[in-house]
This record gives C-alpha cells, sequence and structure tokens, in this order.
C-alpha cells in the first residue's frame, strides 16, 4: 500500500521542481551506496578472471615446453639420419600501399623493395603468418605482391591430417580447389591445409585454411577438395615477406 501511495504521488507530480530534487537525489544516493558493492563485485571478478588466465597460462607453457622437447628431438634424430637442416627464412615487414584488381592478376604494392633486401617469387604471408601471395615484381621502393587469390596463382599444399598432397587453385566455378586428390585420400570438412615445402617460394607449414567440401570422385581415381582461406584481404594493411637465408 505504501508503494502503491508513492506511486500515486510521483505521476500526481510529474514535472515539479520538488519531484525531480528528490529523484535526482534518490539517484545520487543509490550510486553512492553501489559503489562499495560495485568495487567488492569487481575484486571477485579480477580475482577470478586472474586465476582463469593463471591456468590457461600454465597449461599453455606445458604445451610450449612438450613442443620445444619434440622440436629438438625431431632435430637431433634428423641430424642421426643424415637428414639436410631446414631452410631459414628472414622476414621483412611491409605496408600495404593499395590493392589492385584486375582481369590480368589481383596484387598487392607494398612500400619495401630492392634496396631493402626484397627479391622476386619471395613467398608473402599476414601477421598471423597466414598465406597471402609471393613478390612478382620489384622496384627499388616497392614490390608487386600476386594474391593467392589470383586465378593464376598455383602452390603445392599438404591437408594435415591425412598428409596427402595437392596443387591449390582458383577457379571461377568452384572457388579454391585442390586438385587431383587420390579418392582414397581420407580427406574431411574441417582439415587444416598447409604449405607442403615442396618449393624455393614458400617455406613448409604456412597456414592456407581449411577444408570445406570434398567433391565426387572424378574417372574413378582423383577427387578435387574445395578449401576456405584463412586470410582476410580486406583487412590486409601490413604483410611480412619471407626471404630465403644464403
Amino acid at each position: 500500500m505504501l508503494a502503491a501511495a508513492i506511486s500515486l504521488m510521483i505521476i500526481a507530480w510529474e514535472g515539479s521542481p520538488i519531484l525531480n530534487q528528490v529523484r535526482n537525489l534518490v539517484l545520487d544516493g543509490s550510486a553512492y551506496l553501489y559503489m562499495p558493492i560495485h568495487w567488492v563485485e569487481t575484486i571477485f571478478t579480477i580475482e577470478k578472471d586472474y586465476l582463469e588466465l593463471q591456468q590457461s597460462h600454465i597449461k599453455a607453457q606445458i604445451e610450449l615446453n612438450k613442443s620445444r622437447t619434440m622440436y629438438l628431438e625431431n632435430q637431433r634424430l634428423r641430424k642421426m639420419l643424415g637428414f639436410k637442416d631446414e631452410k631459414r627464412f628472414k622476414v621483412i615487414p611491409a605496408n600495404v600501399l593499395s590493392d589492385v584488381g584486375s582481369y590480368s592478376m589481383i596484387s598487392l604494392t607494398v612500400d619495401q623493395g630492392s634496396a631493402d633486401g626484397v627479391k622476386l617469387l619471395s613467398g608473402v604471408v599476414d601477421a598471423e603468418a597466414q598465406l597471402v601471395g609471393k613478390v612478382v615484381s620489384v622496384a627499388p621502393n616497392t614490390a608487386l605482391i600476386q594474391l593467392i587469390s589470383d586465378k593464376n596463382f598455383r602452390v603445392s599444399v599438404r591437408e594435415m591430417r591425412s598428409r596427402d598432397v595437392g596443387i591449390l587453385s582458383f577457379t571461377l566455378k568452384s572457388g579454391y580447389i585442390i586438385q587431383d586428390v587420390p579418392k582414397n585420400a581420407e580427406v574431411i570438412a574441417g582439415d587444416s591445409v598447409v604449405t607442403s615445402g615442396f618449393s624455393d617460394i614458400f617455406p613448409e607449414h604456412i597456414f592456407v585454411g581449411w577444408v570445406s567440401e570434398i567433391s565426387p570422385v572424378v574417372e574413378d581415381y582423383v577427387k578435387s577438395v574445395r578449401v576456405d582461406l584463412a586470410t582476410d584481404f580486406n583487412r590486409l594493411e601490413e604483410v611480412f615477406i619471407l626471404m630465403q637465408h644464403d
């Protein structure tokens, strides 16, 4: 009944200066009363977030240590078996100056050129080490990069789970396709696709994208695999040019 009476008074006095003053006082008082409560809630929230981050950090550190151990073991075994050392690359960062889309070639222009050590047919990746393309023209202070989305671009790739290898290219009809994959290849949607390393341009294990669809078998012995690229070309502001060490 008290609440109903107060509500009726507020309705009757709506627009009154006294009611506005009372409302402002109540709101200010409520804000001051809520501040300690909010402060305590923030402390508990920060502590909870800290504990979760601490656990995530420990798990990530364990995985990192495991990866380091496996890498060192792999290098030791390769040396024992007489394998050659893997190719090493240095990275040249470059800002994107402009994008060029034409019938002849889809490309980017960047602000690094021969004066900075850039060479023809150098591989290019984005900030997440995902495949962007390759250098096809070099001037003293700029370079032209052919994108993987260009219809004439070809790259040898490997499906990570099945380890099958094929050539990735773009077609207007089907999009990005790995062609001539053996029909018995155990490729499924969602599998990761990386560069195979069968090239002097791109080192092994550069991430390309994910398998999105597998076509029916063609001519009873091969099939094609559709791939969704990982790189977002509409948001590229900087790229990284891979230069092989001599």
